[in-house]
């Protein structure tokens, strides 16, 4: 379980998340990080990168739960029946 501190928090929404990542990969590619603040900024990029993951991976088990119900094929579903 993750620790309960304002670092290991992950944002309500994935796409704060996102605006996050992106903030830590300008942060890395500065010329003047320390490598203290490299270090915190890399656990921080883990944590918000598995959250994103999960959070896809969620949506996309939905997605297909969503289309089953409805009878909806796939389009990777269609290319195969129209071969």
């Amino acid at each position: 379980m993750a620790k309960n501190t304002p670092n290991a928090e992950v944002p309500e929404k994935f796409d704060d998340a996102l605006v996050e990542l992106r903030g830590l990969m300008e942060l890395l590619e500065s010329d003047d990080i320390t490598v203290d603040t490299l270090t915190q900024a890399i656990r921080r990029a883990a944590i918000l990168l598995k959250y994103c993951q999960s959070q896809l991976n969620a949506t996309e088990s939905e997605i297909k739960a969503l289309m089953d119900e409805l009878g909806v094929a796939g389009s990777s579903d269609n290319a195969d029946d129209e071969a």
